[in-house]
């Protein structure tokens, strides 16, 4: 039925390390016809996932948003089909995301509840509140890269994991002032945490302790995280994003400070290889901006202010970065194909 067409392709083998150097200052992107044309959001796309394990020809992804609705899309160039969707009638949905390789799919929002959406299955699980926890809201978390683990940012600096198979509570970390961001390290060992005292936390996974704390040198309040395996992204209230080695042996200095947003920097990814960071305010328009990580520079001819982004809310990079999709104010979630990554396929 519906589950085995959903995941129908994502038996194709990864071609790991798949990589060549990406050219700096100029990026070659083709716009797509939107990948949720055949069915736009009736609102804010809060959330773009696409599956890790899909093919990265025509990949799938997945679109959510405040019309509680979680829809379903196998991405292409000439056009994108819609395969599946499904209406959750008491949750405006703020973060979806895929587990791991599976075909689960955790959905939550501003409700003390949250969901797992088996799409093969096409079984949903409401998991209605976590043991011990009082938290109203469980609208932010971060999946772990392996599909094992849920963390959810909770009150008063603690960050609740739950175990996503048994989809029982773990554990509690706890930093000092409130979380904002959360981010699993590329290999699910580590969690980085950050938020109102400008600290980056780094959490060993197995013993469950703190084993680094560093001041993010902006000072502000850290509003976003991401991971790559070569570096760590801090992004700021203030705008300024700090780039800095993933792993440092001394005093943490940022290898530089991108100074291009005029507000908050609302979300931050890298793409597959770490060539590309993408980071973005939702406060203004085209707020949008692609960092070529090896010479550390903002690419210069995309997007520019004629680029029809809008608000943009949220985005994500296909499994090889052949698609960058970016879900936006009006509830349409673009999609741009980036050639050089097409032409690896």
């Amino acid at each position: 039925g519906e589950g085995t067409t959903l995941l129908q392709s994502s038996s194709a083998p990864l071609l790991v390390g798949t990589s060549s150097r990406l050219p700096p200052q100029i990026l070659q992107v083709n716009r797509c016809p939107d990948a949720n044309q055949k069915d736009p959001n009736d609102a804010v796309v809060r959330a773009v996932h696409f599956h890790p394990a899909s093919d990265p020809d025509r990949p799938l992804l997945l679109t959510a948003g405040m019309d509680k609705t979680l829809r379903f899309f196998h991405v292409g160039e000439e056009e994108s089909t819609k395969i599946h969707g499904i209406h959750f009638p008491k949750l405006p949905i703020y973060s979806a995301s895929f587990l791991g390789d599976s075909g689960n799919v955790v959905v939550s929002g501003r409700r003390p509840f949250f969901y797992i959406y088996d799409s093969v299955a096409g079984k949903l699980d409401l998991v209605p509140r976590i043991m011990g926890r009082e938290e109203k809201s469980l609208e932010r978390f971060a999946a772990s890269p392996d599909g094992r683990t849920i963390a959810f940012v909770g009150n008063d600096g603690y960050i609740i994991l739950v175990d996503a198979k048994s989809k029982q509570w773990m554990a509690d970390l706890k930093m000092n002032g409130s979380v904002r961001a959360v981010a699993f390290t590329p290999d699910s060992e580590c969690l980085l945490s950050s938020g109102s005292d400008g600290d980056v936390y780094r959490w060993d996974l197995r013993t469950r302790r703190c084993v680094e704390r560093f001041s993010n040198e902006d000072g502000t309040i850290v509003s976003t995280l991401a991971v790559s395996r070569k570096h760590l992204a801090v992004g700021a209230e203030s705008g300024v994003v700090n780039l800095y080695q993933e792993r440092a042996a001394s005093e943490r200095n940022p290898l530089k400070s991108i100074m291009h947003l005029h507000t908050s920097n609302d979300f931050s990814r890298f793409n597959h290889d770490g060539q590309i960071l993408a980071f973005s305010t939702q406060r203004e328009k085209h707020g949008l901006k692609l960092l070529h990580v090896p010479t550390q520079t903002v690419f210069s001819n995309w997007p520019t202010s004629k680029t029809p982004l809008g608000y943009v809310w949220s985005m994500d990079f296909s499994p090889s970065s052949k698609f960058l999709a970016i879900g936006n104010d009006g509830g349409k979630c673009l999609l741009y194909k980036l050639n050089h990554y097409h032409k690896l396929l």
